[in-house]
């Protein structure tokens, strides 16, 4: 019955959380809270404070900037020190690939000096020797009220030290492809250990830990791309696994998967930021003109209707297209205001589902931006043989699902007879799915898609190639052969405009696909003819 009631809640999102407070897990998790306060009162640090799930934490997010390119293949990391409780103690670290890319932090209230480090002798571990960037942050909610620090850059200098003793090993790079747009560890396979249960888990009751192994929430199946991005957003206790069999049925040479893998226990208001900054607001991970898809199931579909609040209309926001809703609690969970009176803790994300709180309040406060179109599917299969209370799938009221005003500004709503989470493998939801999404094109024609659809040219490139012109001769090598000599239109984009006339001797190259195409026609005249 314990492992029934927890069950349910982590793999779908709880069919009551009177049950779930009486799990095993949930219990052993009230333990861990309860440890985590009785040392804080004996033996405080921020460490230990950030692990306690009734306190307020904020993610901060930045670029490791290498202007000078002076620590190329160096494994970089970014640690975050504080003097609150404990003279320089280390807080929280997150290892990269390469500059260049964007790290996180989990950190409590506080001043940090935030460090960035190199590992020049290449001995697997970083010391107080090997510092190459540093950065003073206070965090505090005046500062950031909704708990986020994005921008936080860290420009790489040279070398130095610090005067106390640091020894922060270089973690082995497992289950994952090392990207060259991406932060590290970001490209990997739905089969990956960071996808199983255990870690969802943590994301509910253990957001640092989460954090820990996951902290920038980004996720892809393959390298950046020409193709149109959909984001899958899970629900509460759930993984980027659980959209296996959508992504199977996608068409991979026009759509590419990535994936919000987030602490799902967190409030949704420091959630839907984060979504805005890496997906949204184009300073994260760039759509450039391309549209973006957005498909969210149970409680992911609340934290992507906020983020959606949060639009600017800069030029630089990525637009979304089409948001897809399954399953979604878009009037709050009736069950979320027994959980705050019957649990000894609280999970943050169960507050803000409570139907009279805030957040779902004022989740509607403005209408969908007019280039959002919103599918909204909802779905009606109770499979328990006791049947209790108002019509649901098992999990969320219908009533929840198809709240007036999400029911107003839907542009198109259908219903299917599956569970809560047997929606995701239903063939005929799924069908509906992709078919919805095959309806948003990419802005280029056809003649330009089928090109980036040909490829690159397989060819030995030296070491005067980096590493970003290697993938962009290799992956887009024929593409770029097809407007450099004028069979392709430039379209009036400015971007291709630039590129054709580098490649023809009119423009000095900016960009990295710019400076490979040179080298390239340069030593590979035939290919560029």
């Amino acid at each position: 019955m314990y492992r029934r009631g927890f069950y349910l809640m982590t793999v779908s999102f709880c069919m009551a959380i009177s049950c779930l407070v009486a799990s095993c897990t949930y219990m052993q998790n009230a333990a861990k809270q309860s440890k985590y306060a009785r040392i804080q009162e004996v033996n405080p640090s921020q460490r230990n404070l950030k692990h306690m799930i009734d306190r307020q934490t904020f993610f901060v997010y930045g670029r490791i900037v290498d202007a000078t390119n002076s620590y190329s293949g160096r494994p970089i990391a970014v640690a975050a020190f504080s003097n609150l409780y404990v003279r320089n103690e280390l807080v929280d670290v997150t290892h990269v690939a390469h500059a260049g890319t964007q790290y996180g932090l989990n950190l409590p209230d506080g001043a940090y000096e935030l460090l960035a480090f190199a590992d020049q002798d290449q001995n697997g571990a970083l010391d107080q020797t090997e510092v190459v960037g540093r950065r003073q942050i206070g965090l505090d909610v005046e500062s950031y009220s909704e708990k986020v620090a994005e921008n936080i850059d860290i420009r790489l200098s040279e070398q130095e030290s610090v005067d106390w003793a640091i020894n922060i090993p270089v973690p082995e790079i497992a289950h994952s492809q090392e990207s060259l747009f991406f932060p590290q560890g970001s490209i990997r396979d739905l089969n990956d250990p960071l996808f199983d249960s255990d870690i969802a888990a943590l994301g509910m009751y253990e957001p640092a830990a989460f954090l820990e192994k996951a902290p920038t929430m980004f996720y892809a199946l393959e390298e950046e791309s020409y193709k149109i991005p959909v984001v899958f957003v899970h629900g509460i206790g759930g993984s980027a696994r659980e959209f296996a069999e959508i992504v199977s049925a996608l068409d991979r040479e026009r759509y590419k998967p990535w994936f919000f893998y987030y602490p799902s226990g967190t409030d949704l208001d420091q959630l839907a930021e984060i979504f805005y900054e890496i997906f949204l607001s184009g300073h994260a991970v760039s759509g450039s003109v391309r549209p973006v898809i957005v498909v969210a199931h149970s409680m992911g579909g609340l934290v992507v209707r906020e983020a959606l609040n949060k639009y600017r209309g800069d030029e630089s926001e990525n637009r979304v297209d089409l948001f897809i809703t399954i399953a979604s609690p878009l009037g709050g969970h009736p069950a979320a205001a027994m959980g705050e009176e019957r649990g000894p803790f609280v999970v943050p994300s169960w507050r803000d589902l409570n139907p009279d709180g805030s957040f779902i309040k004022r989740l509607f406060r403005k209408p969908l931006p007019s280039h959002v179109s919103h599918l909204l599917v909802y779905t009606y299969a109770n499979p328990e043989t006791l049947k209790l209370g108002e019509n649901s799938d098992g999990v969320v009221p219908l009533s929840s699902q198809l709240h007036p005003i999400a029911q107003s500004q839907a542009t198109e709503q259908f219903g299917f007879n599956s569970s809560h989470t047997g929606v995701l493998q239903d063939p005929d939801a799924i069908q509906h799915i992709v078919r919805s999404i095959g309806r948003i094109k990419s802005p280029y024609p056809e003649s330009h898609i089928k090109a980036a659809m040909a490829g690159g040219y397989d060819v030995v490139l030296d070491e005067s190639y980096s590493g970003k012109e290697k993938y962009f001769i290799r992956t887009r090598g024929k593409y770029m052969s097809l407007l450099a000599d004028g069979t392709l239109d430039t379209l009036g984009d400015t971007t291709l405009e630039h590129f054709v006339d580098v490649a023809q001797g009119r423009a000095e190259a900016a960009t990295d696909a710019e400076t490979a195409w040179l080298k390239f026609s340069r030593d590979y005249p035939h290919y560029a003819e």
